[in-house]
């Protein structure tokens, strides 16, 4: 007996026996362009290398086929990775079935519904064989209707998305901002401020006088301010344009051109003041302004102040051009906003250190993440899209704290100094940890260091950013009190009427 050739025979039938395979694999452009060639209907499971194809409809297909596509009908199996008409499905995971007929696309669908693939199956078939028309008919590059539609809702899903988001950061700065206005209204209930124009204190030249030499000076604070107000503190201050539109925020003046000018045109007299004890039942701005305008209000831009009131009662000591030309003596704050907002602008130190605001944000729990600089595209991504769970964000030199120095506060500004990387570089981002979103994003793109606990992460963050409440303070150019400059002695003045000592700037 020939047992070799036996075997060989035995061999040979079973590889006779061994089924075709269902669906033909395609990997390549050229494959692909094989498929688009093929006759009848073919059905193409295009799928990405990472989630392979579809393997629970393996079944159907073959049902369909011996039961009524037959020759008509037949499977491919296309991992997108490397053909390039098929480069829109890449890294998707949800089953995709494009069925095709000479080359062009004539149905999409998507999912892993058995019962659906098995109805728009039977129904592309019936068509064929019928030589109905398909619904579409569209080269496999474009997009069918599902895929606009899906693109569609995405948009309209991410631009809700976006909606919502910017509205709750806008909610949540204006609580913020009403919260801390709230704060320092109710602080500064018994206080208020005023501003006295360069001119008072210049004399018939233009020069530069001696405040006591100033009548509009000598008078408030000889006549109008004491039994009235305090002076706690006073100094002179240049300002410019921002700080005196700031200065109107909160309240519906709108100083003009000239009034503008005016104050710009040197040094103001700035005084923080503090109502009388006998007076605490007046209303601290209004009081004030009946003083200096004869009227518990500012008047209207442009318009004199009432007759015979502080106000009008004072000109330049200079010739003025014209007899009708306004000339502003004084402003004080119109409300307690607009007052609180002032006292934010001219008396800042004074403010933060008797007053000092904390909102429930600043209490939020926070993580510090650290990457390397290979990190750098991705950290620019999940930046933009959590900005306002962004505490704090810093590209230091290596990870030394705290000799590594900062070398930017933004990709945009690192990616400018390209001359300098060493490639040692650690990104830092200081985020509110307030939900898992935010949280897994900072996470997910694969940080060497994550805070163990908020709790540490306070310490962390310190280390690299050092200011109060993780933000870096800008000094004050608030002004030392005029005495030290009027006495060079350095004897101690008192407001004039007061009894009280003027303070000096913080």
């Amino acid at each position: 007996m020939d047992i070799l050739g036996g075997i060989s025979a035995a061999r040979r039938m079973a590889k006779k026996s061994t089924p075709a395979a269902l669906q033909t694999e395609v990997n390549t452009d050229d494959e692909w362009k094989k498929i688009l060639e093929r006759k009848g209907l073919v059905v193409v499971d295009v799928y990405s290398g990472w989630s392979g194809p579809c393997a629970g409809m393996i079944s159907l297909l073959k049902k369909v086929k011996m039961e009524t596509g037959g020759d008509l009908l037949s499977y491919a199996i296309a991992k997108s990775d490397d053909i390039k008409d098929l480069e829109r499905f890449r890294g998707k995971s949800e089953p995709t079935w494009m069925f095709l007929h000479d080359g062009k696309m004539i149905n999409l669908l998507f999912g892993a519904d058995c019962p659906e693939l098995h109805r728009v199956l039977n129904e592309e078939l019936q068509r064929l064989q019928t030589g109905e028309q398909p619904n579409f008919l569209m080269e496999v590059t474009e997009r069918s209707p599902e895929e606009e539609k899906r693109l569609r809702i995405l948009e309209e899903t991410r631009l809700a998305k976006e909606a919502a988001k910017k509205a709750q950061e806008e909610a949540e700065i204006k609580a913020k901002y009403e919260a801390e206005m709230n704060h320092f209204t109710s602080s500064l209930a018994k206080e208020t401020c005023l501003i006295l124009y360069p001119w008072v204190f210049k004399d018939e030249e233009f020069h530069r006088r001696d405040k006591k030499s100033s009548p509009p000076y000598m008078e408030l604070i000889e006549e109008l301010l004491p039994d009235n107000y305090k002076i706690a503190e006073e100094f002179r201050k240049q300002l410019d344009e921002t700080i005196v539109n700031d200065m109107l925020k909160e309240s519906d003046y709108e100083m003009t051109e000239n009034s503008t000018k005016l104050l710009l045109d040197g040094k103001c007299m700035c005084m923080r003041l503090k109502i009388s004890e006998k007076k605490l039942e007046m209303d601290v701005e209004k009081y004030l302004l009946n003083i200096l305008f004869g009227e518990p209000s500012l008047p209207k831009p442009g318009q004199p102040p009432i007759e015979g009131c502080y106000a009008e009662r004072h000109k330049p000591a200079f010739t003025p051009n014209s007899k009708d030309d306004i000339y502003p003596v004084v402003w004080a704050a119109p409300n307690p906003r607009n007052k609180a907002t002032v006292f934010q602008i001219i008396f800042r130190n004074y403010v933060e250190k008797n007053y000092p605001f904390e909102h429930e944000t600043s209490r939020v729990p926070i993580i510090v993440f650290k990457y390397d600089s290979t990190k750098k595209n991705d950290i620019k991504i999940i930046v933009s899209n959590y900005k306002s769970d962004l505490m704090n964000f810093g590209v230091f030199e290596r990870d030394k704290p705290p000799e590594a120095k900062r070398i930017a506060t933004s990709i945009e500004e690192f990616e400018e100094k390209a001359e300098e990387r060493t490639g040692y570089e650690i990104f830092v981002c200081v985020v509110r940890k307030i939900d898992s979103e935010s949280f897994l994003a900072f996470a997910g793109i694969g940080p060497y260091h994550v805070s163990e606990s908020p709790e540490k992460a306070i310490d962390e963050a310190a280390v690299y950013f050092p200011a109060p409440g993780l933000v870096e303070e800008v000094p004050s150019d608030d002004e030392e009190n005029l005495e030290t400059e009027e006495n060079p002695e350095g004897q101690n003045g008192n407001a004039a009427g007061t009894g009280e000592p003027v303070a000096t700037a913080l």
